[in-house]
């Protein structure tokens, strides 16, 4: 029989070995730990928080312009110009006095006789159309499209307006309208010679080397020679010819705006080398003149029609001429795309795989934009059989950093905006390259890591911010459309819009809700299998949200109206990039990080009360996919980083109202 005291050393031995073997492990695996931490998380960050401390944010020579306001936002531009008239007629339609207004005025009669004449045959379409019904509207909107094209830069660019305004227009006109291609005929070398010489201030040799002052002395000559030289080789550097070479005289493209050339560097400007391949872009000649005639003739024709048939105010053809007078006065200072370029690049500085031109400041004006030339496919040529997963996937987080982490949204993100840039040999993600040691060959000269598959995005001139009140609107609607409310829906499009103009009869408002709920109620969400919120397709659903919208006359602002279009044309572009995307799964994972815990908590909540709790585990096994695992791990190292902030700085007394309502909550 075994003694109590043999019984506790066996015991007493047993136990210290398996406390030594488990000390061994926990301090082994701890050790690992915090190698692999310190290696993969801590030494990265580091070096990402010393690159990014050595970039400040850029400041900007002009207000920033919004997309659906009256925001200039070249405020602080001469307003003269140079051409006869102020921009500021674009916007206020004020009358011209003078000379001048002679000359304007008799361009907007010409440009009236031209713009009627141009109609006529779209006129005579329409009475086939509507009036004998011998013809489709297809071929109607057509033969406007044709007409909008002849008539020019400003009637092209209204058209490209018209086609990003469904809650004003039929989606078929709409459709027949984004084929309106941004194409005219380019205008001469010497034109863009003369912008790019006048834009410095550029003082020729033979500006009187030498005066005559009645000196005789030769040696005085020389001396005076050799001073003006080098007054004329000081000014000559202040000429955006100096610091360019090898420009092509035939343009790459020419828009209805500016065309593009394609030059080289010659020395250092801004801190890009020379050498370096740029994109010289060059307004058309008078292309001011042109549009502002054009919108003084729009409002003219408005006006007429108002007055003719007073019922047409209910279409609010004036706001309509306004707005697009704000839309394309963005697009005429060139100055607006460079600041608007130098915010994405500082927003962007620490994305890999989303390359924006980087554009030269010092060089750049009202008439010219200098940046640099990038090279890629258009997304427009890619097959929709291949597959692109990993570039969907960072469209999708590109546009929901713009929105919700940013408040700096590109609005006009079609596909011809946006390039593919292939890397071979560089790996699909930052996440996978950082369990790599790659070589400097793999980042670009700013920093950033180089990808398989990148996005290079264009034509920055259009952005869109929004207010705290529209940024909830904004996620209060994402949540109706993923929850099938249309009667929410309805209710957040009312609220958006003015009060003079929102419904003033209940039977209007109650008609206009129940055509929004009928939109979701063909499958309703909880009653059948079909309707998941994996299965839901937010492109086509706020597509038919805006054309309800336009059918019950009650059209939203175009801030909004942008940011919707935005997804739809998103969505459908991440569709053709990987055919069973779906915006729902592919943005749960950065909605977790971006939104603040009071947004994120009424989204869970919406969604959780349509569909119940074990309806969203369902779905959760359709959202989850294995090779997104590290951007799953990614995001919640972000969103626990995040909360711990806000701890943080409520500790030290540094919160802020956001960061106490995050940690009440």
């Amino acid at each position: 029989m075994t003694s109590a005291a043999h019984v506790r050393a066996k015991a007493t031995r047993r136990s210290f070995w398996q406390l030594a073997g488990v000390s061994t492990l926990l301090v082994g695996s701890t050790g690992g730990g915090l190698f692999l931490y310190y290696r993969y998380a801590r030494l990265p960050e580091q070096w990402r928080v010393a690159r990014l401390s050595r970039m400040q944010p850029p400041v900007r020579r002009t207000r920033p312009f919004v997309a659906g306001t009256n925001n200039r936002g070249n405020e602080n531009i001469n307003p003269c110009d140079g051409y006869g008239f102020s921009n500021e007629l674009l916007l206020t339609g004020e009358p011209l006095w003078g000379i001048s207004a002679v000359y304007f005025y008799g361009l907007v009669l010409l440009r009236s006789v031209m713009l009627l004449t141009r109609m006529v045959p779209v006129i005579w379409y329409a009475f086939l159309t509507y009036g004998l019904h011998l013809c489709g509207e297809q071929v109607l909107f057509e033969k406007l499209r044709d007409a909008l094209t002849a008539m020019g830069p400003s009637y092209i660019k209204f058209g490209q307006w018209m086609a990003t305004r469904p809650d004003f227009f039929p989606p078929t006109l709409c459709a027949a309208l984004e084929k309106l291609y941004d194409q005219t005929s380019a205008h001469s070398w010497s034109h863009t010679e003369k912008v790019l010489r006048r834009t410095l201030h550029e003082a020729t040799p033979s500006d009187g080397l030498i005066e005559d002052n009645g000196m005789t002395s030769l040696p005085d000559v020389v001396e005076t020679t050799k001073t003006r030289c080098k007054q004329v080789a000081m000014k000559q550097r202040h000429n955006a010819l100096y610091y360019l070479q090898e420009i092509e005289t035939v343009p790459v493209n020419s828009g209805s705006i500016a065309q593009i050339h394609r030059g080289v560097l010659r020395e250092e400007v801004d801190g890009i080398p020379a050498g370096t391949e740029m994109a010289i872009k060059v307004t058309h000649p008078r292309i001011r003149e042109h549009i502002a005639a054009d919108v003084t003739g729009m409002r003219w024709f408005v006006n007429i029609l108002t007055f003719l048939w007073p019922s047409t105010v209910y279409f609010d053809l004036k706001r309509s001429v306004q707005e697009f007078s704000s839309f394309v006065q963005s697009q005429l200072d060139l100055r607006q795309e460079c600041d608007n370029l130098q915010q994405f690049i500082f927003n962007f500085r620490d994305f890999p795989g989303v390359i924006f031109p980087r554009p030269l400041p010092s060089l750049c004006s009202q008439d010219v934009l200098i940046e640099t030339f990038e090279e890629g496919e258009p997304l427009q040529g890619i097959q929709s059989g291949e597959n692109y997963y990993d570039l969907a996937e960072r469209g999708c987080h590109m546009f929901l950093k713009m929105l919700f982490e940013d408040n700096f949204v590109h609005s006009d993100l079609h596909p011809g905006n946006l390039l593919l840039r292939t890397n071979p040999g560089a790996p699909v993600s930052s996440v996978s390259a950082s369990l790599l040691l790659p070589s400097a060959d793999a980042y670009y000269p700013d920093g950033k890591m180089k990808l398989l598959h990148e996005l290079v995005v264009l034509d920055t001139g259009l952005v869109s911010t929004l207010s705290k009140k529209e940024r909830n609107n904004f996620i209060a609607l994402f949540a109706a459309v993923a929850c099938g409310d249309g009667k929410l829906a309805s209710d957040l499009m009312i609220d958006r819009m003015p009060k003079q103009r929102r419904p003033q009869s209940g039977v209007k408002r109650e008609k206009f809700r129940n055509d929004m709920q009928a939109i979701f109620d063909i499958v309703p969400p909880g009653k059948s299998e079909g309707f998941k919120l994996s299965k839901v397709r937010i492109g086509p659903v706020l597509a038919k949200i805006m054309n309800t919208v336009r059918e019950n006359k009650t059209p939203i602002d175009g801030n909004f109206a942008s940011l919707v279009l935005t997804v739809i044309v998103g969505e459908g572009l991440g569709r053709r990039l990987a055919p069973d995307f779906n915006i729902f799964s592919e943005a749960a994972p950065y909605l977790v990080a971006l939104l603040e815990d009071s947004e994120l908590y009424f989204l869970a909540s919406k969604l959780r009360e349509t569909y119940g709790t074990p309806a969203l585990l369902r779905d959760s096994v359709h959202f989850v996919r294995p090779e997104r695992t590290a951007t799953y791990a990614e995001m919640g190292v972000k969103k626990v980083v995040k909360t711990m902030g806000h701890m943080w700085r409520r500790l030290t007394g540094e919160a802020t109202d956001s960061d106490m309502a995050t940690v009440e909550k």
